[in-house]
């Protein structure tokens, strides 16, 4: 069970990585009413360079367990990216279920700031570091400087409307949505609300995604206590009603075709589930993100994802909400990896303390993570009691 959770997100942290990362765990673990002495399992996640700026931590997970001043008989390592939040969720359960763990913590986000003033993403943070390799293949196809994830997402975006005609109006109104619900959320870094105009006349990036359709790299951790029982947890007593994983890991020219995510995989178990969800909460570093997810979980038909985003209203307020708290286009990216905020609100949302965005009644959340080099990682996970 979910015994507590909490965050610390600031778009440059002037302090150290591990100062911050000690402060969110506290904070996380008094909402679960538990000490780290209670503490027995630790799971993480980690991209090269975005912890603290080192390129690389010598066993990370034990150099975490030595600061947080923690002896687990239980630690694991998730490298999905974007969607390794949700598969550590699952995890803990199982580890919990099985005996091998009490209480364990999952740690999320790091310190990108180093990284993204080096004006590199994590995908491409080889052109800043030495000895990295992104794929097994990179001297065939990283030929050209890239600025991937982006320019991968605008390839993506451009064959989106040249198969279904989907137009850069449609992906601006998922702008336009989550930074409705972003104005009510008191912990989102972008809370004015904008029009389609505003994204549309926003600074080109990668043609043909412009600046407000794009997720800004922070500073943060996203920390989350699982334990065996709720006893004195002031949480609901949920549970995961499903949980689904896919791994698609080809290179873009390899697959059949390029706007699809192994989200069509991940969540295939989910569809009898969706009509009794109250919201979802999808990964969004990017419009065209969102627009493929909402295709490919079930809520439109495979290029019908635009017509969707223009004509539903997805808001907090709307028929089927997404994003609620704005999402990481508004809150923003810890340490290049989403999979935290996406989660924390959905763990937000079922305990009813969305305040200025919360939706009536939620009893069932729908989570999507989406992560690794070119989309190749996918979680999908149901939230209920």
């Amino acid at each position: 069970m979910i015994l507590g959770f909490s965050s610390s997100i600031q778009k440059t942290y002037p302090g150290s990585t591990f100062n911050m990362l000690s402060v969110t765990v506290d904070k996380a673990l008094e909402m679960a009413h538990l000490s780290r002495g209670d503490v027995d399992g630790i799971i993480a996640t980690f991209l090269p360079g975005t912890f603290d700026g080192n390129l690389t931590l010598h066993f990370y997970t034990g150099q975490l367990a030595q600061y947080l001043g923690i002896r687990p008989r239980f630690l694991d390592y998730v490298d999905f990216g974007g969607a390794s939040a949700l598969a550590m969720l699952y995890r803990a359960e199982k580890a919990i279920s099985s005996g091998d763990a009490e209480n364990v913590i999952l740690i999320v986000g790091g310190k990108a700031s180093p990284v993204r003033e080096r004006k590199v993403t994590a995908d491409s943070v080889d052109r800043s570091y030495q000895g990295i390799r992104i794929t097994p293949f990179d001297e065939f196809f990283r030929v050209y400087d890239d600025m991937n994830p982006v320019t991968d997402y605008a390839l993506v975006a451009n064959r989106h409307s040249h198969l279904f005609g989907t137009t850069d109006e449609q992906r601006a109104e998922i702008s336009v949505k989550q930074r409705f619900n972003a104005s009510g959320n008191e912990r989102a870094m972008y809370r004015d609300r904008i029009t389609v105009k505003d994204v549309l006349s926003s600074r080109m990036i990668s043609s043909p995604l412009r600046l407000l359709e794009i997720v800004y790299p922070v500073d943060g951790f996203h920390v989350f206590v699982v334990g065996r029982s709720s006893r004195n947890s002031d949480m609901r007593p949920l549970r995961i009603k499903y949980f689904g994983e896919a791994h698609w890991p080809e290179m873009p020219p390899e697959l059949p075709d390029i706007v699809s995510t192994p989200a069509v995989e991940s969540s295939r178990g989910a569809k009898p589930l969706l009509e009794r969800v109250d919201c979802f909460q999808l990964y969004d570093s990017f419009t065209i993100t969102v627009l493929l997810q909402i295709e490919d979980v079930g809520l439109a038909e495979k290029g019908k994802g635009g017509r969707f985003a223009e004509e539903v209203d997805f808001t907090y307020q709307g028929e089927i909400p997404i994003n609620t708290g704005g999402g990481s286009l508004n809150v923003g990216q810890p340490a290049y990896m989403s999979g935290g905020v996406i989660l924390e609100e959905a763990l937000i949302q079922l305990n009813g303390k969305g305040e200025g965005r919360q939706v009536k009644g939620v009893d069932n959340v729908l989570v999507n993570g989406i992560g690794g080099w070119n989309r190749a990682h996918s979680t999908t996970m149901v939230l209920g009691e």
